[in-house]
């Protein structure tokens, strides 16, 4: 690329500050579940040798690459893709894209080019979550790594970054409620913690963070502005398609038809609907359990230990199904769940930034159809 080595020594091949341009690209949130957060890419040009490149942080693709993603081992690496051909899709989707010139030396943004190249070279060899190392984290990481005796010094962020990783998280994906559903559920005890600055980022509050940074020498103390410019590559609008058929509309709409199934039960001795009913959320219960066990356990897809959703969503009650069902006193076993449901009812807002009313209402659900039996069996 538009850089020279000697030996070890990176030898600079103009004194001209524009000789190499580094930029941030911040694009627009789209509409697929994996980029309702945005996302960013570093973009380096050279014009006396006519190279201009996106460097974006990208994972393996295919069915391949979501099947390592979810079985935590998802890798990922830079890639460069001519500006002219990366920017094809986003204006294909009409999302936004803006750019913001960094106010690197000539050497640092030399050596960010190369750096960059070895990171494409060595493969994909990254891990890659996307709710922590991602594009934005790992771009600004990477432009750090090239400071000599300098540090980025973060001096006016958003009042967002305060918000613990719960609540920040339900921020980025506000625009997205099945996205956010579906995160929420999977980010586990990290919804709790503070992670460092970077990590914290997104594409969306890039912009107010690289405003207010600075670029702060180590020895002297000096300071220059991390930016030198910024522009609107591509203008965009919202992208992210709003739907009626959010996750609290329709388990709201579940919990109504449960309570209307379990008055018929109990008023007119309807048997066959609730049964169905008791079946498939069985049944979607325990699919959901076995897969949460797998991602929170056994991948460390986020890298969590724990995930206060496997009170609701466990393999726990199938099993003890399969085991047990034939035995005197199994329907204690509807009373212990039913109880360990009210209590996560009640307790959830109080202990975690993960709870939320989608969730809640998915634990009423199973609570009124584990008290029906526990009345049911009573009755026998």
């Amino acid at each position: 690329m538009c850089y020279a080595k000697r030996g070890n020594e990176m030898v600079v091949s103009s004194d001209s500050s524009n000789f190499v341009t580094a930029s941030m690209l911040v694009i627009s949130p789209g509409n697929p579940i994996y980029s309702i957060f945005g996302h960013s890419a570093i973009r380096m040009q050279c014009p006396s040798k006519k190279l201009d490149y996106c460097f974006t942080f990208e994972m393996e693709s295919g069915l391949e690459g979501y099947l390592k993603f979810f079985g935590g081992q998802a890798k990922a690496r830079f890639v460069a893709v001519p500006t002219k051909e990366y920017l094809t899709e986003y204006q294909r989707e009409k999302r936004g894209v803006k750019q913001f010139t960094l106010n690197l030396t000539p050497h640092e943004k030399q050596e960010l080019w190369r750096q960059l190249d070895n990171d494409m070279l060595a493969g994909a060899h990254r891990k890659f979550n996307l709710i922590q190392n991602n594009c934005a984290s790992t771009s600004m990481l990477m432009i750090e790594s090239v400071l000599w005796e300098e540090e980025i010094d973060f001096l006016k962020l958003p009042v967002q970054m305060t918000y613990l990783n719960g609540n920040l998280l339900r921020y980025y994906s506000r625009k997205s409620p099945w996205g956010q559903f579906i995160f929420m559920t999977l980010f586990g005890s990290e919804a709790d913690v503070f992670w460092n600055q970077e990590y914290r980022m997104s594409p969306e509050l890039l912009p107010e963070i690289l405003n207010h940074a600075q670029i702060k020498s180590l020895q002297s103390g000096k300071s220059r502005p991390l930016l030198i410019g910024q522009t609107v590559i591509l203008p965009g609008k919202e992208s992210v398609s709003k739907s009626t058929l959010t996750p609290i509309f329709v388990f709201t709409l579940l919990l109504v038809f449960v309570v209307l199934v379990t008055i018929g039960e109990r008023l007119w001795h309807r048997k066959r609907l609730p049964k169905v009913t008791d079946y498939a959320l069985f049944i979607l219960q325990s699919i959901a359990g076995i897969f949460l066990l797998y991602v929170t356990l056994v991948t460390g897809l986020f890298g969590i230990h724990w995930n206060w959703y496997l009170i609701l969503f466990n393999p726990i009650p199938l099993i003890l199904w399969l085991c047990c069902r034939k035995r005197n006193g199994y329907a204690k076993v509807y009373l212990w769940y039913a109880c360990i449901l009210m209590a996560f009812i009640v307790s959830m807002p109080l202990v975690t930034t993960q709870s939320d009313t989608s969730h809640l209402l998915i634990a009423a659900t199973f609570a009124i159809r584990c008290f029906n039996s526990i009345i049911k069996t009573k009755n026998k």
